[in-house]
Order: structure tokens, then sequence, then C-alpha cells
């Protein structure tokens, strides 16, 4: 082939590649929602996001604040058209009030036939996922988590003795420890026991298969990144070709831990109070509750069983984290409102009367919840939650006045961290203000403009678990220890953070002083 033909060629391919990228670049225009003029394949997202020199989250921050004074605007996620309500009665319709219209979330590499997704609570649409959160819903009560308190306070405990030998084995009485790193670590145990029925101590063997497992899950890094990326820009493509987001290696550990734990307590008849035995009890429940809808329901399977506890895993994994490395950022900067809460705590430990904490007595704790409450506002561990438009729908706001059409299949997203920091709802948002909580100014709350666990029905099931789990491992870090600065803590969050994560350049280093020193 001669050279011009070649470049005639490959300029063809080069134009075609334009075209494809900026082909969908016309919708919002035509539709009138505001916008910013697109870059050809990256859309509306800044590079330097990618490039590690900013952070989705400020991006997330920046957009929405730029269009105060529109109650939706649209952003190009590369060739993804995504509408943005900021309006809290538009949020409140898409999310309760027109529900059936907007029933499930967009579900990137979740339908390419991988049960490790496919069949979760988070990508299930339709009646499938109505059947199966109904399901699901009984093993969240209040009285199945005081069941799973134990399980979790013994985690606890284990987290608290490493620290405590750390201490113990230095020479200035107290210790520096990167705490993404310890409340993972705790977090993997925690969701072990909790979801998989194992114990493990992640402190002592920290090199185990399923804190690797865990890690290699949910690190979007490297070449899944890459993928996740491609199942965002060529979804089909991606399908035909067979292409799942993990390594099966990684499927079938999980189907492995899962299945043949079902298997051995069904043959032994074990009973342990996790979330193994409370799916494996809802699911002959909901059995016998169907028996007689032959035909009319869908089948309950212990591949089903699978993706809920993987689901766990990965929905809890990184956002309990975080949520525990930011309350206790939060705390370090604030020592005035880690001193009152140590008060409560002391209080509350005084209650017992010598007996461990329990479910009860940690739920009744006021400021406790109001120091959770302010640091899911200020740092919410998921920036956005999303819907996609199951019909054609034409948006209103409150007054009946025209939006905009929504068109099938059209990704709607709700830009909580947004909200969140919106001085509207929030006087100085930037500020730490557990306050904002209290009994005389909670109800003041506008419910759509605190949304750290989504909204309406496809909001997060297992809040109550995650809530637990936070709510414990503070409770005995503030009661054994007080939280200082070191010389490496990061000054400015939210400076610091860049790319995709929430997790700043320094990391969260911090000084953990035994209380009775």
């Amino acid at each position: 082939m001669a050279l011009a033909e070649v470049l005639i060629l490959l300029t063809l391919v080069v134009f075609l590649f334009y075209k494809w990228s900026v082909s969908k670049y016309h919708i919002f225009r035509d539709r009138e929602i505001p916008h910013d003029q697109p870059t050809p394949l990256i859309g509306n997202l800044d590079t330097k996001i990618f490039l590690g020199k900013s952070s989705f989250i400020k991006f997330i921050i920046e957009r929405y604040q730029a269009y105060k004074n529109s109650k939706i605007y649209g952003i190009y996620s590369m060739r993804d058209c995504n509408i943005h309500i900021r309006d809290l009665e538009l949020i409140k319709k898409v999310g309760i009030k027109d529900f059936d219209s907007f029933p499930n979330h967009n579900s990137v590499g979740g339908d390419g036939g991988e049960t490790f997704f496919s069949k979760s609570l988070i990508v299930l649409k339709d009646q499938k996922w109505r059947e199966m959160r109904n399901c699901l819903s009984p093993a969240f009560t209040g009285s199945k988590m005081r069941l799973m308190f134990t399980l979790i306070n013994e985690c606890v405990i284990e987290a608290v003795n490493y620290i405590s030998s750390e201490i113990q084995a230095s020479e200035n009485n107290d210790v520096d420890i990167e705490m993404k790193d310890f409340f993972t670590r705790f977090t993997n145990d925690a969701i072990a026991s909790t979801a998989f029925g194992i114990r493990i101590n992640s402190f002592n063997d920290r090199n185990n298969e399923f804190y690797r497992t865990g890690k290699a899950v949910t690190e979007f890094t490297g070449f899944v990144l890459f993928k996740a990326i491609l199942f965002g820009l060529v979804p089909k493509v991606m399908k035909v070709l067979r292409i799942k987001l993990f390594d099966d290696k990684i499927l079938n550990y999980f189907n492995h831990l899962v299945i043949d734990a079902m298997k051995y307590r069904k043959e032994h008849k074990i009973v342990r109070p996790d979330m193994i035995h409370l799916l494996m009890e809802a699911k002959q429940h909901y059995e016998e509750e169907t028996s007689d809808l032959k035909g009319e329901h869908a089948e309950f399977t212990d591949e089903d069983l699978l993706a809920q506890c993987t689901l766990f895993f990965v929905a809890g994994f990184e956002t309990v984290s975080a949520c525990l490395c930011f309350t206790a950022h939060e705390l370090l900067e604030n020592p005035e409102i880690q001193d009152r809460l140590y008060l409560e705590i002391l209080d509350t430990q005084n209650s017992l009367d010598g007996n461990p904490l329990n479910y009860d007595s940690l739920m009744k704790m006021r400021y406790m919840d109001m120091v959770i409450s302010e640091s899911l506002r200020k740092w919410p561990p998921v920036t956005l939650t999303d819907r996609v438009c199951s019909a054609d729908y034409s948006l209103k706001d409150d007054k009946g006045s025209f939006i905009a059409k929504i068109k099938k299949g059209d990704n709607i997203f709700v830009p909580i961290i947004g909200i969140h920091r919106d001085p509207e709802y929030y006087p100085n948002p930037n500020q730490f203000d557990p306050e904002r909580f209290s009994d005389e100014n909670k109800s003041k709350i506008n419910p759509m403009s605190y949304l750290p666990f989504g909204v309406g029905p496809r909001m997060c099931i297992g809040n109550r678990l995650a809530l637990m789990e936070v709510k414990a491992i503070i409770y005995h870090i503030i009661l054994n220890f007080k939280i200082a600065r070191t010389e490496k803590t990061c000054e400015n969050l939210m400076e610091s953070i860049s790319g995709f994560t929430l997790i700043p350049k320094e990391r969260f280093w911090m000084k953990l002083v035994p209380r009775n020193s």
C-alpha cells in the first residue's frame, strides 16, 4: 500500500473517531439544558483529574456551584450525557414521587453476565430488584443488627489491641498510624465476619488472602480502571467480547467462600448471626411465602446470595473506611468536639456497669450521632447517586413549569456532595459543626439536602450496618486514645485529594495517645 493511501486511511480513521466522540454533544443544546462546551472525547471532565492534579470531588462541587441559578444542568462525561439535578423538589420527584419513571441505576460493567455484579441489588432492575429488596429488607432490621453487633465488637477489640501493642512497643508512649490502612483492615475484618462468616485478623496476618482480594476488587487502578472506562465508552463492545471487569480468580474466590460456607452450614445445621445466615434465612422465608406462586416470582438461588454478600463487601470496604478516616481527621482538627464526644462516651461506659458495649447503648448516644452525621454531610463517601429514565418524561418544577424533556435511557445524577456543601442549606459548609444535627436544628434540615446513603427506595439498604461499624470503632478509639496531629498529618484535605479517589496524597497520618498516660 502506497504511503499516500496509508495517510488517507489514517486520516479517515481519525476523522471517523472524532465524529464518533462528539456525536452526542448536541443533545443538551437541542434540549436547552445549561451546559459547558465539551471537549472531544473528554466532554466536560477536567483533564487535570486524569493527571492527578485535581479531584473528581472538587469538579462535582465546582460544577454544582457554577449553575446556582439553574434547577438542572448537563455534564458530558466523555460520551455519556449526564443530567445533574440541583433543585431539591426535583430530586424528590425523581427519587421518590415519580420513582417508577426512574427505578434503576446505570450499571457500568454490571450487565456483562458476571454474577459478581449482575445479580447484586444495586444492579438488579425493575421487578427483580423489587423482589430482592423485599427479600433482603428483613435482614437489616434493628433486631438483626443487635445479633451482628457482637461480631463487630470482636473486630473492634482486635483493632484497639493492635494500637495498644504498637504503643507498648514505642518509646514515646504514643504511636503514629496511617489511619486509612488501619481502618481498611478493620473494615475488611468486620465485613469478613459479618458478611462471609469467617474470622480474620488483618492486623496480625497483614497479607491474608481475603484482604488481598478485597484490595484488588475495591482499588480501581491500572487495568481495572481502564476496563471500567471502556465499559462506560463502549459497553456493547465489551459485552460482545465477553470482557469481565474482574478476573475469574477473584470471582471464584468469593464463590467458593460463600457457596461452601452455606453448604457446610446446611449439612451441619450451624447457626452464626452473620449476613450469610440472615440471607439463608431470608431465602427460606421468601421461598415459603412464594411457594404457591409458581412461575410468578423470581427464583432466589445460591448465586443470588453470593452476589449480595459480595455487594456488601464492595459497597462497604471503601465507604466505611473513608467515613472513619474523615471522622477521625475532623476530631483531630476540632479537639473541643473530640473532648465533648469523649465525655459522652465516658457517660455511656459508666452506665454499662462493667458490661461490654451493646447495640442499644451505642445507638442512644446523641452526640456520637451528631458527629457522624456531620462527617457524612461534609465528606459523603458516595459523592453522586444516579437514576436511569425508564420512559420519556416531562420534568416540571413544583409549580408545574416545564424544565426539560427527559428521554428513555437518560442518565440522571444527584450531586450529593455539591448539595452537602451548599451554603443555602448549610451555612459555612466547610466548617465541621455537629450542632447542625442537634435535636433543635435537625428538624430544620430538608431531607433532600442530606443524602449520605442516597435517596428514596434505592437508597443504601445496609446503612444501619455501616453506621454500627463506624460508631463502634470510633467509640472504642476515643474511649482509649486521644487523636492528635503528627508532622505527616495532611493540612488541607480538599486540596490534597486528587484523581477519582477520596484519599489525600499525604494519606491520613495521626498520632494516638493513650488516655491513661
